[in-house]
């Protein structure tokens, strides 16, 4: 076990943008490649040092509030929050034909006739203002977030406005043409070409912001991109680009001062709400477990920077969560194999996300390991013993601890006392018993209360 080490906020921000990027349905790299195709724009426009700073955060950002909305998706269409999402961004659905379309290829696919007519009348009912609807609730929940991480201004204020259009068709605030800031105008072309490109290549992401020039794309911004794009190297660098260091080049030249572990814990808790607020059931579940973990760890007698090693696992241990259909994580009945199988998939995918941060490595792997089992049946490694980190077997028992007394789709929340009982029956042979004993000993509630005012 090492102690935190520094990480650069750019390098932070651009590896955690990873994580955001599942919830919206898009392999890991969207936002980051969307981020190489707004600079390389910021640059032909000969944007200032200090808005070009500010565009690359907004860039890699701009989806913070991704999870908002992600159980009312499932919800309201009856299907996979994720592929809805994923598709919405391939809709013009500021376009009636188009929305009316989306809205029938998503309500409750694969569900009988009467399932799937009563998800199209509730989504009638509520007709294309809902598309809006969602829309709004993620960018409001996005700028508020970018706010929590300590940026004002510029960011959340493109964040804001992702999803605004030239021709004032989109939303929150239906603002068209110049009132529309000049980042949020390139946050949206990059990322609608970074899409299509992905879907289709060079041709159509070309031809969808010719096609949407004047109506969602700023007339001058696009000829830009045409300009640019007319170049073939172009593209065959953002084939390139995916992880953090790809955009190396690009990072903010200026200190933003998160530097110190006291800042990767803070940016972690925000992420932490990110996952969190992904399903009504998880509301607080991974502050709670960090701090549930952190109390455990140092109540074992462990060192500083294990408990804080322990802290930051346990903000980060769901991260992967959010890559899970809702459809999954809201179910109120038994799962399937197949659904266990996909939730079992969320500590591979949590995983994924922080490997490329070389700075946060172990917290990386123990964060991943948080459902192994010290008699190997856990999962996604299949570990034992000692060859399970021992953050990961204290953020196990803050974990199981957390889920065991908190309301479920399928059950209300067991009293501590009834939690514990059933955590002693693990003890030695799934369960760290030192954890499960100190666990014991912990107040309930627990007083988190200062990191609960969060971005609600």
């Amino acid at each position: 076990m090492t102690e935190i080490r520094e990480v650069e906020p750019a390098e932070l921000i651009a590896g955690l943008s990873r994580a955001l990027d599942l919830t919206e349905g898009e392999p890991m790299g969207h936002s980051i490649r969307s981020c190489w195709i707004g600079m390389r724009l910021a640059q032909a426009l000969n944007l200032s040092q200090d808005v070009a700073d500010d565009l690359f955060f907004a860039l890699l950002l701009k989806d913070a509030g991704c999870s908002a909305n992600a159980a009312q998706v499932s919800s309201w269409f009856g299907t996979d929050d994720r592929q809805a999402k994923l598709d919405l961004k391939r809709t013009n659905w500021s376009r009636m034909a188009d929305a009316l379309r989306f809205a029938l290829a998503h309500a409750a696919p694969g569900q009988p006739p009467v399932t799937r007519l009563n998800k199209m009348v509730g989504l009638a009912r509520r007709g294309i203002s809902s598309a809006n609807e969602l829309v709004a609730l993620r960018c409001t929940r996005g700028a508020q977030i970018v706010r929590a991480l300590g940026w004002s201004g510029a960011i959340p204020e493109a964040v804001l406005n992702l999803d605004e259009h030239w021709d004032g068709s989109g939303a929150p605030g239906g603002a068209r043409g110049t009132e529309i800031p000049l980042l949020a105008r390139i946050l949206l072309l990059s990322q609608t070409a970074e899409i299509f490109w992905r879907r289709g290549g060079p041709d159509a992401a070309r031809d969808v912001v010719k096609a949407r020039r004047g109506e969602w794309f700023d007339p001058e911004l696009v000829d830009v991109f045409l300009a640019e794009t007319s170049r073939p190297e172009f593209f065959r660098d953002l084939e390139k680009v995916g992880t953090p260091d790809t955009v190396h080049e690009y990072f903010p030249r200026v200190a933003l001062g998160m530097g110190a572990a006291t800042d990767i814990m803070s940016t972690a808790e925000i992420f932490a709400q990110i996952v969190d607020a992904k399903s009504p059931w998880t509301r607080w579940h991974s502050i709670r477990t960090a701090h549930y973990a952190a109390w455990t760890a140092k109540h074992m007698g462990l060192s500083q920077d294990v408990q804080e090693s322990v802290k930051l696992a346990g903000f980060f241990h769901d991260l992967g969560k959010l890559g899970i259909s809702n459809l999954v994580l809201d179910k109120p009945g038994r799962l399937s194999v197949e659904e266990r199988r996909h939730m079992e998939s969320h500590p591979r995918l949590t995983y994924e996300v922080l490997e490329p941060l070389s700075a946060l490595a172990d917290t990386a792997y123990a964060a991943s390991c948080h459902h192994e089992r010290l008699d190997g049946s856990g999962y996604h490694r299949g570990l034992s013993g000692s060859n399970v980190p021992l953050q990961a077997q204290v953020v196990a028992v803050a974990d199981i601890y957390d889920a065991l007394t908190a309301d479920r789709p399928y059950r209300h929340g067991l009293e501590p006392e009834a939690a514990i009982r059933i955590l002693q029956q693990d003890m030695g042979t799934k369960l760290n018993g030192e954890a499960v004993d100190a666990i014991r000993a912990m107040p309930f509630p627990m007083p988190v209360s200062e990191t609960l005012e969060g971005i609600d």
